[in-house]
């Protein structure tokens, strides 16, 4: 089989200068960094909806309750953000990147 291998002006070789294509848990990481700030940030405008919500109920009680209601959610909802986050965070130090899972 060939190898492609560049010289360079100072007189090092590349040996493979083709990009490395990311493994699984690298690939898996970035999907899950992604998506956990996006459903903290999800999870935090709803509260701030919520709050909106309940500062303009002006007194009645359904529009406050529906408003708690949305605030109750969001508070749970940045909870299991958070535990995910977490529990995430733990596991990649137990298992480390490279020979822990096999992926």
């Amino acid at each position: 089989m060939n190898k492609l291998a560049l010289k360079l002006p100072g007189g090092e070789d590349i040996d493979n200068p083709v990009p490395q294509i990311p493994d699984l848990g690298a690939l898996v990481s970035g999907l899950l960094n992604i998506s956990i700030f996006i459903a903290a940030f999800l999870s935090f405008y709803y509260l701030i909806w919520g709050a909106w919500a309940y500062i303009f109920a002006s007194g009645e009680k359904e529009n406050l309750a529906k408003a708690r209601e949305k605030i109750k959610w969001a508070l749970i909802g940045l909870l299991v953000t958070v535990m995910a986050y977490t529990i995430a965070t733990y596991a990649g130090q137990i298992f480390p990147a490279k020979g822990g899972l096999p992926f």
